[in-house]
């Protein structure tokens, strides 16, 4: 086998390996916690209404200390039954 041929096979299997991520959800993604800001981004709510759904329960979130925290994939749940039925 010539540096070429190895050289055509890496290509290949680069290639299959990046569309297959590309494909697929990156679990760190759907696993990330953060701060006001994550919530802000994901439920295009203001911060304001974040922290008043905090205060009501409304919104899943924890608390360590004084800080909270948000869970992407919680959030896109709650997003997600939020959605109204169609006619």
């Amino acid at each position: 086998m010539g540096f070429a041929h190895i050289l055509d096979e890496f290509r290949n299997i680069v290639r299959q390996e990046l569309a297959a991520l590309l494909q697929t959800p990156h679990a760190a993604s759907t696993e990330a916690v953060g701060g006001i800001d994550l919530a802000v981004e994901i439920t295009r709510l203001s911060k304001s209404r974040i922290y008043a759904l905090v205060q009501q329960r409304g919104i899943p979130h924890s608390k360590r200390g004084n800080k909270l925290y948000f869970n992407r994939a919680d959030l896109l749940a709650w997003v997600k039954v939020g959605n109204r039925k169609e006619k």
